[in-house]
């Protein structure tokens, strides 16, 4: 990465001074959302954009739409969009989710959201940052209310969290009736604790949780697991 410049085999994202860069949990929650052929994706708090095309890229005939409510990270998507090779098939909203949620008529096979990771801990001095990082103006119970509204009876809904925030996480998704399916740690090591979790839903009742775990490195200090091995080789040029 360069200048706000991060390069992905198959398009370039302009990041400027968001507040929710990319970074390796990001591209790895893409990595493990799972989708059966899916024709309408909605991205909740897309940001820059990177995660609305990475779906764009694995689902090679859906339809994304986007959902952000910072105007600053709305105008990078909307340009990021404009220059990769799927324009036709991304569609941005500047407006809160809750705004979206009330105006649209659609429904969605498939929705990802990489939501504000803390409620109560020390906010960031910087506007742009608090605003991603903390739940004020997205509290975790109407988030999922509105992906319960939004979502097909079929459909699939996928979520990255801090480890410290999951219970909260799965306690909004069971008030909705949403049942977690897969649950997968994100760890530095195999001797580190998950500090993040990707959690997929669904509407489907008693369904068997496939537990996973990922780390990003062989040995504390180590280099690269073979699981970050073939994720950088199906994403990055280097």
């Amino acid at each position: 990465m360069s200048g706000g410049i991060f390069q992905f085999k198959e398009f370039t994202m302009k990041q400027s001074l968001s507040g929710q860069r990319i970074n390796t949990d990001s591209c790895a929650f893409a990595d493990l959302v799972r989708g059966n052929s899916p024709r309408r994706i909605l991205d909740i708090g897309c940001g820059t954009g990177v995660l609305a095309l990475m779906m764009a890229h694995k689902f090679a005939t859906a339809i994304i739409s986007a959902v952000e409510i910072d105007a600053g990270d709305a105008g990078i998507a909307a340009e990021n969009f404009a220059a990769c090779p799927w324009q036709d098939r991304l569609l941005m909203l500047n407006l809160s989710v809750q705004d979206f949620a009330q105006e649209t008529t659609a429904k969605f096979d498939l929705i990802v959201t990489n939501p504000p990771f803390f409620n109560a801990s020390t906010k960031s001095l910087d506007p742009a940052r608090a605003l991603a990082r903390h739940d004020d103006q997205l509290p975790a119970s109407e988030l999922v209310t509105v992906i319960s509204k939004l979502l097909l009876p079929d459909g699939v809904a996928w979520l990255l969290c801090a480890a410290e925030e999951e219970m909260r996480w799965l306690d909004a998704f069971k008030q909705q009736d949403l049942s977690v399916m897969q649950r997968t740690g994100l760890a530095d090591n195999p001797e580190a604790a998950p500090h993040g979790f990707v959690l997929g839903f669904s509407k489907k009742e008693n369904q068997v949780v496939t537990e996973q775990r990922f780390n990003y490195r062989d040995t504390p200090g180590g280099g690269r697991s073979e699981w970050m091995v073939r994720h950088r080789a199906r994403w990055f040029p280097f």
